[in-house]
């Protein structure tokens, strides 16, 4: 009985261990081909992380790329503004410069045009200066503006000879001796007009006396007046300067000369 129970006890062991070792195998069979197909299918997490680094440096890569183009191109344009602006900036420059050159013609014009005016007021006839305020007429008599012996005496009918240039000729004026430095008195009350250097008469003095009449004084030096002035009968006017080559043997004198209207008159008819 109890040798059976032993067998009994044996054999159900060694069932149970094949049992077992089946169950393993079996177990190992079902199982393996699932976990390896799995292993397979599923990337590990390095391959993952491998794929997701190679995604990020592609996009990277195309993000440098853009930001490079965005870049020149942001660079392009700022060389093309400047050179726009550069551009602007010279055209302006060059449209100032127009400006100033065309106000500086304006200017010079516009000076050239006052002068010319000035001119024209300055060439009006005899008459036209101060005539409100001078009355000079024919019958007006006028005071000596030196005293001396006449060297030369006025004659546009006939000729006059002249000792210097040893010939005869019109004389639209008469040569007063007076010695070298002696005043020169104004005739009458008249406005000076004009002041010239004549090569015959030397410093040469005009003065309007109202009505068209002129007188002429010549031969002058040190003039005490202006252009422009209004001079009182018996002001002085200046001084005898030494005489011309035209008038070197006739001696220092006063070329005192008178017109009317701009042609020669007697002065002597309106002197005492």
């Amino acid at each position: 009985m109890t040798k059976n129970r032993i067998v009994k006890y044996v054999a159900n062991t060694a069932l149970l261990a094949v049992l077992a070792a089946a169950g393993i195998g079996a177990y190992q069979i079902g199982t393996y081909t699932p976990e390896k197909k799995l292993q397979e299918e599923i990337p590990s997490d390095t391959e993952k992380d491998s794929e997701e680094i190679s995604m990020v440096d592609v996009d990277a890569s195309l993000v440098d790329s853009e930001i490079s183009d965005t870049m020149q191109n942001k660079n392009t344009e700022e060389e093309l503004g400047t050179s726009e602006k550069e551009e602007s900036l010279d055209t302006q420059m060059d449209s100032m410069q127009t400006n100033m050159e065309t106000k500086t013609s304006d200017t010079e014009k516009n000076t050239d045009t006052s002068l010319s005016v000035q001119e024209e007021v300055k060439d009006v006839s005899a008459g036209a200066v101060n005539t409100a305020k001078l009355n000079f007429s024919e019958d007006t008599l006028m005071e000596w503006p030196v005293h001396g012996n006449i060297l030369l005496d006025y004659n546009m009918d006939q000729t006059v000879y002249f000792p210097t240039l040893d010939q005869y000729k019109l004389s639209p004026a008469i040569a007063v001796q007076a010695a070298e430095g002696a005043p020169v008195t104004a005739a009458a009350r008249g406005t000076v007009y004009s002041i010239e250097e004549n090569p015959q008469t030397g410093t040469t003095l005009t003065m309007e006396l109202g009505g068209g009449y002129q007188a002429v004084y010549g031969q002058l030096k040190d003039l005490c007046v202006e252009e422009g002035d209004t001079i009182e009968e018996g002001s002085v006017l200046g001084y005898i300067n030494e005489t011309t080559k035209y008038y070197s043997k006739e001696g220092s004198n006063l070329y005192f000369a008178m017109k009317k209207d701009g042609k020669p008159i007697d002065p002597i008819a309106y002197l005492p």
